[in-house]
């Protein structure tokens, strides 16, 4: 029956002379009855499928903006609900070596010592004078090339092929040379290393995501996510030693607002929220500069996604909301935000190439159990499971990243802070990279 019809069919089931009330006291019960059930049906709809039967007619009777805040999720997330990792670096290393060579070991006052470098599946393992230092790789590393330039405590340095190990949430980094007489196969070898560590630390990363897909559409059960742009899974780095596994959503600014919301659920059931990030004109995003680094950091906090076009997608999404807000564009009716949708649709589906299936079967990292609860408006407070830490300082990509030298433990493990001194020599990028590091 058509709700505008309501008042017409539900005369019909009403007898007047069997109730003994006159034509105007029914015609008044009938419109009240109508009312109601219209109310109703109207609500049940919004709340099953954030949709609403009445079409255009009711539009202007819905708080639509306020819908996401009325229908807020029933539970906060705590540590126990969330899927963690350790990037403790001193973890086994697993599997066979992908690939093994010596190469040299930048140290301290431009000097170099020549080591036996082995590559695994989630780490490497350095051997000098027959003790092994062993590093477990995380999400948050990129790896790239870079130079020396000419100065007069880099000249032994100089001929090196050189490149970068980056553990940029520990702010720690491993430099590592290559020489060879013939520069053209240098420099073959020193790309064979920098792809052969990217695809682990990419295999790595993809071990640990669930199977999904990106999704532009609201959950049924969860009237929260009815202005939903796009929502998957993200890493977070949510302590120093840990990364965390979230469900991650982007919503548009409201009418009543000025910043846009992104939201992080224990799942893809959107039932629990573990931490939200709101996002003004001036939020700093930014991606990670690497090769195949899928990482990217927002307002000082960083994330990693499963794919270098994932990542891409996420940033994009952000910075056509940031520019809405810089431009004060009123809020987006339904009709924009299925707009909106719909060309996400359409980047999602170029971007399904790119997923090379599930990885490995098994996460490459440890598992990791907490307990007490968190603050869910403090991303920092999110499954840490040793203490709660502030938000980590927004650093540039070069920074300074090699602190002192630290001695191998007893066990042979990596150190907790393992690190090379590099020379005070100004370390720049390839060819390709612009962006420059200052060794310290």
């Amino acid at each position: 029956v058509c709700p505008s019809d309501l008042p017409h069919h539900v005369a019909t089931l009403w007898r007047p002379h069997s109730l003994q009330l006159g034509p105007c006291a029914v015609l008044a019960a009938v419109n009240a009855a109508a009312e109601w059930v219209q109310m109703v049906v109207s609500q049940a709809c919004r709340c099953l499928c954030n949709s609403d039967v009445f079409g255009a007619e009711a539009q202007d009777a819905i708080e639509f903006d306020a819908l996401a805040e009325t229908n807020a999720p029933i539970q906060t997330a705590s540590p126990a609900d969330l899927m963690a990792y350790s990037t403790d670096m001193g973890q086994p290393l697993r599997g066979k070596p992908l690939r093994e060579g010596e190469l040299w070991f930048l140290r301290s006052e431009a000097t170099a010592e020549k080591v036996n470098v082995v590559l695994y599946i989630n780490g490497i393992a350095i051997v000098h004078r027959g003790q092994e230092v062993r590093a477990c790789f995380s999400p948050f590393i990129l790896v790239r090339n870079c130079k020396f330039q000419d100065s007069s405590s880099c000249n032994q340095l100089s001929s090196l092929k050189i490149f970068k190990i980056f553990f940029f949430a520990k702010n720690l980094c491993y430099f590592f040379g290559v020489q060879l007489e013939d520069e053209a196969k240098a420099e073959e070898e020193r790309q064979g290393w920098v792809l052969a560590v990217a695809k682990a630390v990419h295999l790595l990363t993809q071990s640990l995501f669930p199977p999904f897909s990106i999704s532009c559409e609201p959950v049924c059960a969860a009237a929260v996510t009815a202005r939903r742009l796009m929502a998957g899974y993200v890493i977070f780095h949510s302590g120093d030693e840990v990364a965390t596994v979230l469900y991650g959503e982007l919503s548009p600014h409201t009418r009543d607002g000025d910043m846009a919301r992104l939201a992080f659920y224990e799942n893809d059931r959107c039932q629990k929220l573990a931490m939200e990030i709101w996002l003004a004109v001036g939020s700093n995003c930014f991606e990670k500069v690497g090769v195949n680094c899928s990482c990217f950091c927002i307002n000082g906090h960083d994330f990693s996604a499963r794919t270098i076009a994932e990542r891409k997608l996420w940033l994009r999404a952000i910075s056509n909301i940031k520019v809405k807000l810089q431009n004060a564009a009123p809020a987006p009716t339904r009709e924009d935000l299925a707009h909106y949708r719909e060309a996400i649709e359409e980047q999602i589906n170029m971007l399904e190439s790119s997923i090379e299936g599930r990885g490995p079967v098994d996460a490459l990292l440890q598992r990791v159990e907490r307990k007490w609860s968190m603050d869910r408006s403090n991303p920092a407070s999110v499954c840490n499971s040793r203490e709660a830490s502030p938000p980590p300082v927004e650093r540039a990509l070069d920074d300074s990243c090699v602190p002192p030298t630290p001695e191998a433990d007893k066990s042979g493990l990596a150190p907790r802070s393992p690190s090379r001194v590099v020379s005070q020599c100004e370390a720049t990028t390839g060819q390709s990279e612009q962006t420059t590091v200052q060794g310290i």
